[in-house]
């Protein structure tokens, strides 16, 4: 079967191979790129990730420091158990910080002597650790000493506890209605609130 042509010619010419091959290719790129560019924007999101997806802990065990408990936890202090159940995202030792708060939702000043907060390992050892002096605000944005090591790109494991220790503080801080805030800060936002019973 032949094909007719404009104008009565006998000999038709149509794109040529090559620059048909040329504009597929062209064309295959551009849409490759299109997608790619689609797909990055959805895979990647702009904004900080939230800590509450990134972190779970809880709930808190109110101890009695004695030569029985964790080290962490001297004789007659008063301390708070929080073990961590969740710890995703890449969130590290450095991506978080803690503070504890009243009842009315204020930072609790350090009372008697001093006050620590510490990342405590499944064989009870200090993992990472913040001193607090007295009449100082019970918060920390940074952990003070690392164990063998170890820093703040460290990243947090289910098998640690966090440790909140209020130092022998004369009167029982348990049943005050306090919480434990841990706010993700660097690429982490939001904050994640811990009973302390």
């Amino acid at each position: 079967m032949r094909w007719a042509c404009r104008n009565g010619r006998r000999s038709c010419r149509g794109v040529s191979p090559i620059l048909a091959t040329i504009l597929l290719v062209a064309i295959a790129l551009v849409l490759a790129a299109v997608l790619y560019v689609l797909v990055a924007g959805f895979a990647h999101s702009t904004g900080p990730t939230s800590i509450v997806t990134a972190l779970g802990a809880g709930p808190a065990s109110d101890i009695v420091g004695s030569s029985q408990t964790n080290a962490f936890c001297q004789k007659a202090h008063y301390c708070y158990s929080v073990p961590i159940f969740l710890a995703g995202h890449g969130v590290t030792l450095g991506d978080v910080a803690l503070s504890v708060l009243t009842v009315d939702g204020t930072i609790r000043t350090v009372g008697q002597n001093y006050a620590q907060l510490a990342i405590v390992d499944s064989t009870n050892g200090v993992v990472a650790s913040a001193k607090l002096s007295k009449n100082a605000p019970f918060e920390i944005s940074g952990w003070q000493k690392f164990a063998h090591g170890g820093s703040a790109g460290a990243p947090l494991s289910t098998s640690e506890t966090l440790w909140v220790q209020f130092g022998n503080t004369h009167s029982s801080p348990f049943g005050q209605g306090l919480t434990l805030q841990i706010a993700g800060t660097g690429s982490f936002s939001g904050t994640v609130t811990i009973y302390l019973p």
